[in-house]
Formats: structure tokens, sequence, C-alpha cells
């Protein structure tokens, strides 16, 4: 099972560099995986509306008020990006009536504010387990770290070029894969619509 380590030691063969045992060795390269790993990790994980870490959950009331909203609500554990917020019987149309909400910070506790009343959140989950993850996310995540580390490492920005631009392409690949395990079925948004095209 491949794990954070496996993916440095990925990233380091990119860079033509040797492996590492663990991210506390003291070495340039353990010392540079450590620093960039789990911020490459989460932005990647932020950049798209991935399956593997999609999660939905009831949302609990706060006891916080913001100004100009009705509800407000605790913002979810180990969330990294919330995409929805929707009524339960709603769900099934959240991508296409969409409701608004905003996220805030009351006394210093990250809130989420709804005029939905007792609302859902579809959100992306900080994923830290390597076998959750996607082998095309993988890939992405080794160029992106490789990217990252590359001018400290091997001080050759050719090498970080290459990486950078290999990531996109694997970042693409992944969202394409991703997307292929997704089916939705059209719902037009206007009357005009369900007419010209019913």
């Amino acid at each position: 099972m491949m794990t954070s380590t496996d993916i440095c030691n990925l990233a380091l063969s990119y860079l033509a560099k040797g492996r590492i045992i663990s991210m506390t060795q003291e070495t340039e390269e353990a010392r540079q995986c450590a620093m960039h790993y789990d911020h490459c990790r989460r932005l990647l994980l932020r950049s798209y509306r991935w399956g593997f870490s999609r999660r939905t959950e009831k949302l609990a009331l706060s006891a916080s008020t913001v100004p100009g909203w009705e509800f407000v609500y605790g913002y979810p554990s180990n969330c990294l990006s919330v995409r929805f917020v929707f009524e339960e019987e709603g769900a099934s149309r959240r991508e296409f009536d969409r409701d608004e909400y905003e996220i805030a910070v009351v006394e210093g506790v990250k809130v989420l504010c709804s005029n939905v009343e007792n609302a859902w959140c579809e959100y992306t989950e900080d994923v830290v387990e390597v076998s959750k993850m996607s082998e095309e996310f993988v890939e992405a995540l080794a160029r992106y770290l490789a990217a990252s580390m590359a001018m400290v490492i091997t001080g050759n920005a050719e090498m970080m070029n290459t990486n950078y631009q290999l990531m996109q392409h694997a970042l693409m690949q992944a969202q394409t894969e991703d997307a292929r395990e997704r089916e939705h079925t059209p719902i037009w948004p206007t009357k005009y619509a369900e007419v010209r095209f019913g």
C-alpha cells in the first residue's frame, strides 16, 4: 500500500535523487519533502471536486449570529473547501439551484452562514490516506512536489518547469478520469429551455 513517503520518493525519482526512509530524516531531501508535501496535497485537493474526497453531511447550527444571514452553522471538521450548501429535498439539484453561503470567522471560530434552514453541505475533505486517492491524483501530486522542491534540491530551473508542466498534464488526466465516474441527467434551468429542448 502506497504511503506519503512513497509519493515523496516518486517525486525525488523525477528529480533524479535518492530515496528517503521517512520525512523525519536529517537530509535535505527529507526536509524539503516534509516542508512541501502537505501544502501541495491540500492545494491539489482544493483545486477540484474530487470524488474520493467528496463528503456530504448535515450542518450543525451555531449559537453565533452574523448580520445579513438567517442561519449560522459550524464549519465542517476536516473540510478544505465547501462546494455546495443545500436543503435535503434539493440535494439532487444542488449543482443547478445553488444556494448562497459565506464563510466567516466569529470570535476566532470559523462558521458557515446561509439562509437555508436545516442545511446540508457538500465539501472537499482533507484526505490524508494515500489509499483513498486515485492513481492519477497521486501522479499529479508527485509531479507537483517535484516541481516545488526542484530548485532547492537540484538548482535546475528547467527540471522545475518540466515537472510543473507534467503536473498540469497529470492533473487534467486525473480530473478527466474522476469526471467519468459521475453521470448527470441534464436539468434545464428555465421554462424556455424546457419548451425549446423538451
